[in-house]
């Protein structure tokens, strides 16, 4: 009998891979970072990797409070629309079927991201990043599941149930992890199917040759059919062709959108303004000439990397709020359930704000030490308040 006709609750089947695979990250970047240090590699800088991290916390944050409406539109065409029962029925192919197909959507919600500037608005977080290591895999946008979550609608559509595809797509963002690597080179026949470190690399790169190329997640075999793959010649120099030059995980998710505004501003009609948001990234209104040309790339490739040499004292009391902001994070994701209710609500702006806050000890900003008391003396009352509450 199918699930369905036994009147199973799908959304307690299946396994959720992302927070399974958390220990093995951060054990992994370990080791790629005690490796880095013993041969002097330049892999990690400290504010650009709490960046990094702090960046991957705003996504889980944002989808912990989103989690009803972020999940609606694929349960609502999934009970509503879906044309077959067969794959509740069959949960071992379903799984399988889920897999290839969320990969195969994922490619196109990767395309798109990066070919459309509203796309690139919800991704663009994820290549900011100048280095090249295991952190940057968790460097996400948080603004990202709101405008991928309706590619994956034809999975709903066919009759995949929810959990199953949402431990499939699970699996499809896991796999990326360890192709963000500069560790390890080419691996032969493997690289003709499969996704690796040396193909992820060229789909970082500001290179010329290698600007939107290789999108795929797990099957390279996407971008080989579609006509956007590019192998690795030249090491590739990574980050963006305007490069952000802030460890600020906020400002991150606002840079590109403040862009869009004054690309909007420089309009000379109501249709070259829509134009800034279908058109690609790199296009500018008014006549102006588009982005990502030989001579910006030369600019890009003569600029040193972003970094701020901070005193021993700002980088521990960085690594400290930071680890602090991480305890009002647990907290949250540890009620996932109750979505966006007053508690996650209030915990997530306390955490947000001394992840922004860590930031700004390393990079010694001005505002940095008011803002991180304030910010760490609302977290502790925030904590508490819930806490006695928790008591009752």
């Amino acid at each position: 009998m199918s699930c369905v006709a036994r009147g199973c609750n799908l959304s307690r089947m299946g396994f959720d891979p992302i927070v399974l695979a958390v220990p093995g990250y951060f054990v992994l970047m370990g080791l790629e970072g005690a490796l880095n240090a013993r041969k002097k590699l330049g892999l990690y800088a400290l504010g650009d990797t709490l960046a990094n991290l702090a960046c991957g916390v705003y996504q889980q944050l944002l989808v912990t409070l989103l989690v009803l409406p972020l999940n609606a539109p694929y349960r609502l065409v999934y009970e509503r629309l879906r044309a077959t029962d067969w794959f509740a029925a069959h949960p071992g192919w379903a799984w399988a079927f889920a897999f290839v197909g969320a990969d195969f959507f994922y490619y196109w919600f990767h395309r798109w991201s990066h070919e459309n500037a509203v796309g690139w608005f919800s991704h663009v977080v994820h290549h900011q990043s100048e280095r090249y290591n295991l952190s940057v895999a968790l460097r996400q946008d948080a603004w990202q599941p709101l405008f991928s979550l309706w590619f994956f609608l034809p999975l709903a559509l066919v009759g995949v149930p929810p959990a199953i595809f949402l431990s499939a797509y699970g699996v499809v963002i896991v796999y990326q992890f360890w192709i963000h690597t500069r560790l390890i080179d080419r691996l032969g026949v493997f690289e003709q199917v499969f996704n690796t470190p040396s193909h992820h690399r060229v789909h970082h790169g500001v290179d010329p040759q290698y600007l939107d190329k290789n999108y795929a997640g797990v099957f390279i075999v996407w971008d080989r059919w579609f006509g956007t793959f590019e192998p690795e010649g030249v090491a590739p120099t990574y980050g963006t062709i305007e490069a952000l030059t802030s460890f600020n995980p906020a400002w991150a998710h606002w840079e590109y959108g403040a862009k869009l505004v004054d690309k909007i501003r420089a309009a000379r009609s109501p249709l070259e303004a829509l134009s800034v948001l279908w058109r690609g990234p790199g296009w500018m209104p008014g006549g102006a000439p588009s982005l990502n040309t030989q001579d910006d790339f030369r600019a890009r490739q003569a600029q040193a990397l972003y970094n701020v040499e901070s005193p021993r004292r700002a980088r521990i009391e960085a690594l400290a709020v930071f680890a602090l902001a991480m305890v009002a994070t647990l907290a949250v994701l540890a009620r996932k359930d109750h979505g966006a209710d007053l508690r996650n609500l209030t915990l997530s702006l306390v955490a947000g704000w001394n992840l922004a806050n860590a930031s700004g000890l390393v990079e010694a900003k001005a505002w940095a030490r008011a803002s991180t008391r304030a910010g760490l003396g609302a977290m502790l009352l925030t904590l508490l308040v819930w806490a006695v509450g928790l008591g009752r």
